[in-house]
């Protein structure tokens, strides 16, 4: 049993927005529970810290009746019984064969050789039954996961997931790009599991496909839980689908029409089959009161000689159109989206985008200048300053990133200051300081304006990036200066490093949820660098790839980059203010830059 008494969960990122909101509810083993609501309600989340991913920020999670958050870690015990599979679980591929795959996965239950061949297995035979003549498989263990097809890395997703067999199976739009012998094989496992005794919970859209199947159905509404309900009773009710901004399944439309037209269905119809059976059932019933109500007036018209007609006699129906269908959910759905997100606060998101431009370029100009440490020391001075008012999370994130960068810069400064000379007593190997110091130098300047950057796009949106930027060269096209290039692939620049960033927080994520280890949020083992930056990287180049084809497709052209107005653009008085103190500071450090 897992239970979530009280639990909030904030958006790690400046604008603190609630996404779990207050949460109780309680899960059981033998279940198959649904998570549904539109996007943006919080699904993928709960999902998340019930896998013990994200740290609720208040309230408690007990697994079995312990608290899972212990001086803010997870033990792997308690990590151990779940099985948390991503939205996209082919993502998370990165071994040389699928047999690595699999043992990376049950690597953290210490299983020895053969038990682990009798897990993977087992998994196989469900997961990739033998096909053709030769009882061939697609997933043969020696084969590359990279060979496979988009349909068949998923499903080896969904067997990754699975092969650890996990008392609580956590599921993130499982159905996505499968095909329909995958879903079917999904199906078929989910069962087994609840059959087991084991809990699943899924967070889908896919109302089709698990409805039927689903014990209970959990829906929220902005982070919060509006209803806990049973699936045969959410058919009753499908007003808490369109009110949530979901769309109805065709069963319940279906039902609905029939409803609008006088047929009353009997029976909640969970499949197509159902609905069959309960519309024959129903037309049945029809015939059968009609048929009665005709004999009765006949009875009356003998006794008192005239037609009479009962009051709740039953109109004959006919083969016209059923009438409207429900309102669709898509605008629901989007105006939802729309009124969840909140912008983001602080003096630091409400700054107009040029004046962070001009601050950015004086404070690097300053940094350049610097050519001793004291003066150096004093520019990182405002900008441990603006990095301080970030929230705590992503701060603990930026030291986590900015580790591997620190390690280069020392690795980088101890061969620069390594010497080898050669003399009458063979090879001499020896250490300069000074020339050790000045690359710790230089490596020192570019860390600031590394952190100045970080700062920058981890605070303004890309769109306001690309105005502020614009604004402040389109001084430059007056004189001819190929200043739209410039500005495409500046912005571009700054785009990649909150796109790295959020790209690193997610597949860390999934390798500690295939890891189990007791880690800190945004924590990553080194042995688990791996499984981490392989995927990552391909990930990043997939982005690199959509953005190319993505410009070639608008056909940016130099005349639309710049000179264009734009409401994004509002100076105030608090920006002129800030801009004076700014020249102000730029003109301190400049006259202690030989410091």
């Amino acid at each position: 049993m897992i239970e979530l008494k009280d639990v909030c969960v904030r958006a790690p990122d400046v604008s603190k927005r609630v996404l779990i909101d207050q949460l109780n509810v309680t899960l059981r083993r033998g279940e198959i529970t649904m998570l549904l609501g539109c996007t943006g309600s919080g699904k993928t989340t709960l999902l998340q810290t019930i896998a013990g991913l994200k740290m609720p920020e208040s309230g408690d999670i007990q697994l079995a009746g312990g608290s899972m958050w212990i001086d803010g870690k997870v033990p792997r015990s308690m990590l151990l019984p779940t099985s948390l599979v991503f939205q996209f679980p082919e993502q998370q591929l990165f071994a040389r064969h699928i047999k690595r795959e699999f043992q990376y996965s049950l690597r953290p239950y210490r299983l020895n050789e053969i038990e682990q061949e009798r897990y993977i297995e087992e998994t196989l035979a469900h997961w990739d039954p033998p096909r053709g003549a030769d009882l061939e498989r697609r997933f043969q263990l020696d084969r590359s996961p990279f060979a496979l097809s988009g349909g068949e890395k998923r499903r080896l997703g969904l067997a990754l997931g699975q092969v650890t067999k996990p008392e609580w199976l956590l599921l993130d739009e499982p159905s996505a790009g499968l095909e329909a012998q995958s879903v079917t094989l999904l199906l078929e496992s989910l069962h087994k599991h609840r059959a087991g005794g084991g809990g699943v919970v899924i967070a889908t859209h896919d109302l089709d496909t698990f409805l039927p199947h689903a014990d209970r159905v959990l829906l929220l509404q902005e982070g919060r839980l509006v209803a806990d309900i049973t699936p045969k009773a959410l058919h009753n009710q499908p007003e808490l689908l369109v009110k949530a901004g979901i769309g109805l399944p065709p069963s319940m439309r279906l039902a609905e029409q029939l409803r609008a037209v006088g047929v009353q269905i009997s029976s909640p119809a969970m499949t197509p089959e159902e609905m069959a059976e309960s519309i024959i059932q129903s037309r049945e019933d029809i015939t059968s009161v009609s048929f009665i109500k005709e004999r009765e007036n006949e009875r009356i018209v003998q006794a008192n000689g005239e037609p009479t007609w009962s009051s709740d006699s039953v109109a004959p129906t006919s083969d016209e159109t059923l009438g409207p269908m429900l309102p669709n959910s898509g605008s629901k759905n989007r105006d939802s989206a729309a009124t969840s997100r909140s912008s983001s606060s602080g003096l630091y998101t409400m700054m107009d985008p040029r004046l962070k431009w001009v601050l950015y370029m004086l404070l690097v100009t300053a940094i350049m200048l610097q050519h001793r440490w004291g003066g150096l020391s004093l520019t990182l001075i405002p900008v441990i300053g603006a990095l301080a008012v970030l929230p705590r999370q992503i701060l603990i994130g930026c030291i986590k990133l900015l580790k591997p960068l620190l390690i280069f810069f020392l690795l980088s400064t101890a061969l620069s200051g390594s010497t080898l000379t050669t003399g009458e007593s063979g090879f001499q190997v020896g250490f300069s300081l000074t020339q050790a110091e000045g690359t710790l130098l230089n490596l020192y300047r570019l860390f600031i304006v590394t952190l100045a950057s970080i700062w920058f796009s981890l605070t303004t949106p890309y769109g306001r990036m690309v105005e502020g930027l614009n604004w402040v060269l389109a001084y430059g096209q007056k004189i001819r200066l190929p200043v739209a290039s410039f500005a495409l692939a500046v912005s571009l620049v700054f785009r990649f490093i909150p796109m790295l960033w959020a790209e690193w927080q997610r597949f860390s994520l999934i390798v500690r949820a295939r890891g189990k280890a007791a880690l800190k949020p945004n924590s990553v083992r080194i042995r688990d660098l791996g499984p981490m930056v392989i995927p990552l990287l391909m990930a990043l180049f997939q982005r690199a790839e959509d953005m190319t084809i993505a410009m070639e497709m608008r056909k940016i052209r130099e005349n639309n980059v710049l000179g264009t107005r734009s409401s994004l653009l509002v100076w105030s008085r608090r920006d002129t203010r800030i801009g004076m103190a700014g020249l102000l500071l730029f003109a301190v450090l400049v006259s202690m830059r030989h410091w």
